[in-house]
């Protein structure tokens, strides 16, 4: 047999011996015999195959189905497949890192069978660490020459290596996801897209799952979120005085755009929550156009889900909505001139604009819509505030501790608030050092917060962007006018002892 091929297995000794040697003559069943046993319709079982919740051998164009198979399937168990490889190495790893986190994985995983525990302990890790999205990833060994498949787990932004196992393992493991996933088992060659909606330790978690075909074999990436935790609010979510004041200042006055920017993965669309929140009552009307998948739904609020297959994009779903006598419109993201165009054209006529750009900075984000194609007089017309901001991490208050900064370090951290226009004599020197404690797995850090730089539009900078100004030019005006750069931030909360200057360093290109 193949690596990574899979076969029906019956529970107990004989029953897996007879379905070993009873792979023709009577034991298996044609499609007609099938569908009369099911009571079902031919597409319909098809539709089940593809689905993995029955298993058939394809003979030449036909299907046959094994008589045990059947069987469980009107019983209502799942197939139980017989593994190349053994398992037991995998869960092992899986069960041991539960253990340290604190959960007793006996008394959580209760299938019987062992892909499906292994699969249920890679669940069950992700929300022990409070991971974001895990992975698994076929690739070679660190020697380059064996295959491995590695799996891996995002906590505090940073990835972590959790687990490997044989890569003789991954194919019924992928299948084990697609089938909880609904997606078609048996397709390996196309990227395939869904979402699992599950309980895990009393939460309940929307996993968006992501099938990739590489040379290795295929990959698995799932984003989780936790429908337990407490909805966005603007108070929770950690901005610093001055960046919240100016968000607040702009929410209130109910027209211009409001720009959230930054890489994927810095807490963008949380924000645009807090701030639909913070908009939403009886008395306001607000529309959201939105990736599949809606992140949160929010009870008072018009949520519009983009389907670019059917031509239902950005822009086409904005152009629809202008006739809604909205208040508040929410863009999940610009990219275009088109959707830009549609978004501005809604500021300026009195409407309020949120939505997403993927740029490094805020000025960046000016930029960006000129270099999209926008007038410049257009885009410091409409735009009221962009934030950029940064997850970083926080120190575990359990085990850190004051740190000698290195020469190099300290001078970095000076320059850094000091363009930013902090005073570096006024900033308090407690600058700590991650140790590592049961309590924070280790690592040193417990939790993230934000760091983020607020620029609001004045006449200044909309004449200097008129004019063509570089974007050094734009960034040196606004910090004169009061912006705080998000490295400067970064710093002053490592002196403050929250994080730490290497933490810091990582997004400000060192």
């Amino acid at each position: 047999m193949k690596k990574g091929q899979t076969r029906v297995l019956n529970q107990g000794a004989e029953e897996k011996k007879s379905d070993t040697s009873g792979t023709c003559g009577d034991d298996l069943l044609d499609m007609n015999q099938a569908v009369a046993l099911l009571r079902t319709s031919r597409p319909t079982v098809l539709r089940w195959l593809r689905a993995g919740k029955i298993q058939g051998v394809k003979a030449g164009r036909q299907w046959r189905f094994p008589r045990k198979a059947i069987d469980r399937f009107l019983k209502g168990q799942e197939p139980i497949t017989e593994l190349n490889a053994d398992i037991n190495p995998l869960l092992g790893a899986l069960n041991e890192r539960l253990t340290k986190c604190g959960v007793s994985a006996g008394q959580q995983l209760a299938e019987v069978d062992k892909v499906a525990q292994a699969v249920s302990a890679m669940m069950l890790l992700g929300v022990a660490l409070k991971a974001s999205d895990y992975h698994i990833i076929p690739t070679l060994d660190q020697a380059g020459r064996e295959q491995t498949v590695e799996i891996r787990y995002r906590v505090g932004g940073v990835l972590q290596l959790v687990a490997t196992m044989d890569p003789r393992l991954l194919a019924p493991v992928i299948a084990r996801w697609k089938r909880l996933a609904n997606c078609d088992v048996r397709e390996s060659r196309l990227p395939q897209d869904s979402r699992i909606v599950v309980k895990i330790r009393e939460q309940d978690c929307d996993l968006r799952t992501s099938f990739l075909p590489l040379r290795l074999g295929e990959s698995l990436t799932v984003r989780m979120l936790s429908r337990s935790e407490v909805f966005p609010d603007l108070d929770r979510l950690g901005y610093d005085l001055p960046v919240k004041t100016k968000l607040e200042r702009a929410l209130k006055t109910h027209f211009g755009m409001v720009v959230m920017t930054g890489p994927m993965g810095c807490g963008k669309t949380t924000a645009l929550y807090a701030c639909l929140k913070r908009l939403a009552s009886p008395g306001v009307k607000i529309i959201t156009i939105e990736e599949d998948p809606i992140e949160w739904m929010v009870p008072g609020i018009a949520q519009l889900q983009v389907t670019p297959s059917i031509g239902m994009t950005f822009a086409a779903s904005l152009r629809a909505t202008l006739r809604a006598a909205a208040n508040v419109f929410l863009i999940g993201e610009i990219r275009d001139l088109e959707t830009l165009e549609l978004a501005q054209e809604c500021a300026l006529t009195g409407h309020m604009v949120l939505t997403c750009l993927h740029t490094q900075d805020a000025v960046a984000a000016l930029r960006r819509m000129v270099d999209i194609g926008s007038r410049p007089f257009f885009v410091g017309d409409t735009t009221r505030l962009v934030v950029a901001q940064r997850l970083i991490r926080k120190l575990c208050p359990g085990c850190s501790r004051p740190a000698e900064l290195s020469a190099w370090r300290l001078e970095r951290a000076e320059q850094i608030a000091c363009e930013g226009g902090l005073d570096w004599g006024a900033l308090t020197k407690n600058f700590r050092d991650p140790v590592g404690c049961p309590a924070c797995g280790r690592t040193g850090y417990r939790g993230r917060t934000v760091i983020a730089e607020a620029l609001e539009m004045t006449s200044e900078l909309e004449n200097a962007l008129v004019h063509n100004a570089t974007a050094e030019e734009l960034r040196t005006l606004a910090v004169t006018q009061g912006m705080i750069p998000f490295a400067a931030e970064g710093i002053q909360r490592a002196a403050a002892g929250e994080s730490t200057v290497d933490e810091v360093l990582r997004f400000t290109a060192g």
